[in-house]
């Protein structure tokens, strides 16, 4: 496996010192074959306990390992003002955050400013209902899909994007019916992007290539963890798993745009999960 520290180490090495090298020194191992993925973010909870107790030095590790973007909804006992310049000065992008519905209908206006203030792309619905979404039927996924559509010309007229995250209930038939199918049918993809979750669509029985295949340019926003091979198919970091990531990316490689980050909820140990997975999918080569 090899890191994109390692990667670009020795892409620096090589255009440095290629000229000079004696003929009898052995050829630096570098694989410049194939795509792969030119930046990486993450959501920012994967480190939770981490920035709440020391945020500057996290902050910086994770940037030393190559990540430039994060997806975030909280500031970790900062102000915002102070959160903004701290995460400007480890240079990274803020891409997306957002809350649950009853978060967004609660407070749509602060979440649409908040996501201004820090110059997101997106604004993220993660949770769509204001329960625990159970006995949904095919009608509430339709009006649903109008509640997305009018939030995200709330959003436009802000310059972002509404995106919505799905979990594995949206994807679990209703009457032979896909209910995110109905999502995607019903939403107009100039008001709504969709984040999807490769772990949350595989969990739903659904086939995450597939998806990418016949909607590539609704998934802007890809969140990145992988399934165990064990019979409850826990979350597991990049990788680790059973998702076949180089199927997925080469699909998605076709379309502008599209932000990776890594996931791993719950997370024992953020920092080494963060670590492995950007030596692995930065090695990726496909």
């Amino acid at each position: 496996m090899k890191s994109r520290r390692k990667f670009l180490g020795n892409v620096a090495l090589t255009t440095a010192a290629l000229s000079t090298l004696p003929h009898w020194a052995a050829p630096l191992e570098i694989d410049m074959a194939g795509k792969s993925i030119s930046s990486l973010g993450l959501i920012l909870d994967i480190v939770k306990k981490e920035m709440l107790n020391d945020a500057e030095s996290t902050l910086s590790q994770i940037s030393k390992l190559g990540y430039t973007k994060l997806e975030f909804s909280e500031y970790y006992g900062y102000s915002k003002a102070e959160f903004k310049k701290l995460i400007q000065t480890h240079g990274f992008q803020s891409v997306a955050g957002g809350g649950s519905m009853y978060d967004l209908q609660d407070n749509f206006d602060d979440k649409i400013n908040d996501a201004v203030f820090f110059e997101k792309e997106y604004l993220v619905c993660y949770w769509p209902w204001m329960d625990d979404g159970s006995n949904k039927t095919l009608d509430d996924f339709k009006k649903l899909a109008d509640t997305f559509n009018t939030l995200g010309r709330k959003c436009k007229k802000e310059g972002l994007k509404l995106a919505f995250h799905a979990h594995d209930k949206e994807f679990y038939k209703i009457n032979d019916t896909v209910p995110y199918d109905i999502l995607l049918k019903n939403t107009d993809k100039d008001l709504v992007a969709m984040e999807l979750d490769l772990y949350w669509i595989k969990k739903g029985g659904q086939d995450p290539l597939k998806y990418v295949q016949n909607y590539g340019d609704r998934f802007s926003l890809i969140h990145v963890k992988d399934m165990d091979n064990s019979a409850e198919r826990n979350i597991t970091c990049p990788g680790d798993g059973i998702i076949d990531f180089k199927s997925i990316f080469n699909e998605l490689s076709k379309y502008k745009n599209v932000h990776y980050l890594v996931e791993r909820d719950r997370a024992v140990n953020g920092m080494q999960c963060l670590t492995d997975s950007a030596d692995y999918l930065f090695g990726l080569r496909w």
